[in-house]
């Protein structure tokens, strides 16, 4: 359960190209909307301390390579970080010495941390289990905080998780690709 009222963003990919793979579709695809359409907004913002939640450990490695390549500042967590390591990240980030933060959903599985001071979070893909969801929601800590959660029409199963059938039904039948809601 939210402990407070939360912006939440979905935001729905777009659809699967005709002559594109399935396997590309959901791994080049969400990659390169995720580049084209969510990190620009992200670098164009005033709000530091983001983090970025990333089910699949391949993709976390991809996302991390590119962070790496074009120098971003980042710190990053996941399941093989070690605790001395977590310890510095999760002060280093909330004394907002580095911008963002990228994490694994299975970080989350096994360490459960609190971080201190998240303006942002953006799930690269909608996690497995909702109490990631609700974990990571919990944890923003200013007024215009706000959550993003990237979807295709083939996230249902997962999305229903987190939304509910209702609304999951009416996010992914929808023709507008964002929507917001305020929890209460």
């Amino acid at each position: 359960q939210l402990l407070y009222s939360v912006r939440q963003v979905f935001t729905r990919m777009r659809d699967k190209k005709e002559n594109e793979s399935l396997a590309d579709y959901l791994t080049t695809g969400r990659y390169e909307y995720f580049l084209d359409n969510v990190l620009p907004r992200l670098r164009g913002s005033d709000l530091t301390n983001v983090v970025i939640v990333i089910p699949s450990y391949f993709d976390f490695i991809r996302v991390r390579n590119y962070f790496k390549r074009e120098n971003l500042k980042f710190s990053q967590l996941s399941e093989y970080t070690t605790n001395k390591t977590i310890t510095n990240v999760r002060r280093d980030f909330a004394e907002g010495n580095v911008k963002y933060l990228l994490t694994t959903e299975r970080f989350f599985f096994f360490k459960r941390y609190k971080l201190q001071n998240v303006q942002q979070v953006v799930f690269y893909e909608c996690p497995l289990y909702a109490e990631c969801y609700l974990h990571y929601l919990n944890m923003l800590s200013t007024d215009g905080a706000v959550s993003t959660l990237l979807y295709n029409k083939l996230d249902g199963e997962r999305l229903v998780r987190v939304v509910g059938e209702g609304q999951c039904k009416q996010l992914l039948n929808s023709p507008q690709s964002t929507h917001v809601l305020v929890s209460e």
